[in-house]
C-alpha cells in the first residue's frame, strides 16, 4: 500500500523524521523573526458564512498562529523549507499536489482546547482529496495538547465549525461529530515527525499541560483537479477574487 493509499483509507499517516533537524531548529527561529519583525498573527476564526450574532474571544485564546509565512520575504519566510517538503511530497505521497496555504502555530498553556473539526470546509474549493501536513517543532503528546484523530472520518464533508463553541457555524450544512463513530488516535511525535491527513478527517486537539511551548508548522496541499468554489467559504479573503470552476493551480490544465 503506497502512503497516498494509506491516506484515502484511513484519513491519516504518520511521517517520522520527514523534517531533518536542521529544518526544525530553522522554523522554531521564523517565530522569533516573526516576532522581531511585529508580524501580525491571525486575530480571529474564519466564519465562512456568518459573523456571530453573540460577540466571541479572539484566536490568540486559541493558538498563537501566523498565516501563509511562505509568502514573506523576510527572515520570517517559510519558504524554503517549503520547498524542500514539496520535493519528498512529490516523491512519498504525490507527483501533483501543490501547496494551498501554510500556518506557523504555538499552543501554550494558557490556551484553550481545539474542539472536533474539519479542516476543509474551511476552504473555497472542491477537490476530491486534500494533504494536511502538521510537522511537529516540539515533542507532542497527550500532556502538551497533541492532535487527536477520527481515523476513516474523512468520507463526508461535514459544516464549518465555530472553534470557540465545537458547534456548527451559522449558514453552514451538516452535523457536527460523533466521536462514538470512529477509532480515535493521538500519536505521539518527536520534533520534525509529521501527521499527514485528509482535509476532511476530524480532528482536534486538548490543553498544553507541560508548561513548554507546542509548536507547529502545518501546510495544506492540493492535488491539480482542485478547483475554486467560493459558495463552500464565502467570507474566505480568497473567495473574493477567484472564479468558481477555475482550476486551483492552473498548471492543472496541462494533464
Amino acid at each position: 500500500m503506497t502512503l497516498l493509499d494509506a491516506l484515502l483509507e484511513r484519513g491519516v499517516v504518520v511521517s517520522r523524521s520527514l523534517l531533518k533537524p536542521a529544518e526544525v531548529e530553522a522554523l522554531r527561529d521564523r517565530f522569533v523573526a516573526l516576532r522581531n519583525a511585529g508580524a501580525a498573527t491571525s486575530r480571529q476564526v474564519l466564519y465562512t458564512h456568518t459573523v456571530p450574532t453573540e460577540p466571541r474571544p479572539g484566536l490568540d485564546r486559541l493558538l498563537e498562529q501566523w498565516f501563509n509565512p511562505h509568502t514573506r520575504s523576510d527572515a520570517g519566510s517559510t519558504g524554503a523549507v517549503l520547498e524542500r517538503l514539496a520535493t519528498q511530497l512529490a516523491h512519498r505521497l504525490s507527483p501533483d499536489l501543490h501547496v494551498f496555504q501554510d500556518l506557523l502555530l504555538t499552543k501554550l498553556a494558557e490556551h484553550d482546547a481545539l474542539p472536533w473539526h474539519q479542516d476543509e470546509p474551511f476552504w473555497p474549493v472542491d477537490t476530491p482529496w486534500s494533504a494536511v501536513v502538521w510537522c511537529a517543532l516540539d515533542p507532542a503528546d497527550d500532556r502538551r495538547g497533541a492532535v487527536e484523530l477520527a481515523l476513516r472520518s474523512h468520507h463526508q464533508l461535514g459544516p464549518a465549525i465555530d472553534l470557540h463553541t465545537g458547534e456548527p457555524q451559522l449558514g453552514t450544512l451538516g452535523r457536527g461529530f460523533d466521536t462514538q463513530a470512529f477509532e480515535l488516535s493521538c500519536p505521539r511525535l518527536d520534533p520534525g515527525d509529521a501527521l499527514i491527513f485528509h482535509g476532511r478527517t476530524w480532528h482536534r486537539s486538548g490543553v498544553n499541560g507541560s508548561g513548554e511551548p507546542r509548536r507547529a508548522w502545518i501546510s495544506t496541499w492540493l492535488p491539480l483537479e482542485a478547483r475554486w468554489d467560493p459558495k463552500r467559504a464565502p467570507r474566505h479573503p480568497r473567495a473574493r477574487s477567484v472564479r468558481a470552476g477555475e482550476l486551483v493551480h492552473p498548471g492543472g490544465n496541462q494533464r
